[in-house]
């Protein structure tokens, strides 16, 4: 069976939620969905992989087994969406800890597009129109996101939402001197996920 860190993590959330007989169902369902999810799509490139394999089947699978248990979406949607909240909040610290090292903040915009570039670029599944990448500015809009397409996909569109909010947390309050000018995301009903990180 293949293995999940994310299960792993979220299991006492689903123990204090739910009680053990209970969340012991749903974790049994949840590693079998997603061991079945990792074998139905084990073609898939490793740059998609870190995606799906770490965040977006681990959340497919725990949704379905939820909703196996007689859980409401909404209560299932809810709880996925608070997870990924509380697990980004340590990221979004240790960036701001680094960034107190002196004009280490002027760096950002062309670092952030290189690694957005790397990791969500079109091998991995995504598709971007790119609008400006220099030193004072990164601006790009994410037109196709497999965040968004295989979760609704697999019938579970509302926990997009809960992944698109963890770069407000890790990237909204970086430094004073750094704006992070998002406005929509495909997962809140935009047409597209229009990034901006400005130096001030």
């Amino acid at each position: 069976m293949a293995y999940s860190g994310y299960i792993r993590k979220l299991a006492p959330v689903v123990y204090k939620e739910f009680g053990k007989d209970k969340a012991d169902r749903i974790l049994k369902k949840a590693r079998e969905k997603y061991s079945r999810l990792c074998e139905e799509n084990a073609e898939e490139p490793k740059e998609v992989q870190v995606h799906t394999r770490k965040r977006i089947y681990p959340a497919i699978a725990v949704f379905q087994a939820m909703l196996e248990e007689n859980v409401g979406r909404e209560t299932v949607a809810s709880i996925l969406n608070t997870f990924h909240k509380e697990q980004s909040k340590p990221a979004g610290e240790s960036i701001r800890i680094l960034l107190r090292i002196p004009a280490l903040y002027r760096l950002v915009p062309r670092f952030f597009a290189k690694m957005t570039k790397n990791f969500f670029g079109e091998k991995a599944g995504f598709k971007a129109r790119w609008l400006r990448a220099d030193k004072n500015e990164m601006r790009f809009d994410m037109l196709i996101c497999p965040y968004q397409d295989i979760c609704v996909r697999h019938g579970c569109s509302e926990i997009v939402q809960g992944f698109c909010r963890t770069d407000d947390i890790c990237y909204g309050n970086m430094h004073p001197k750094l704006h992070w000018g998002r406005t929509k995301t495909l997962g809140l009903g935009g047409d597209c996920c229009d990034f901006c990180l400005t130096v001030r």
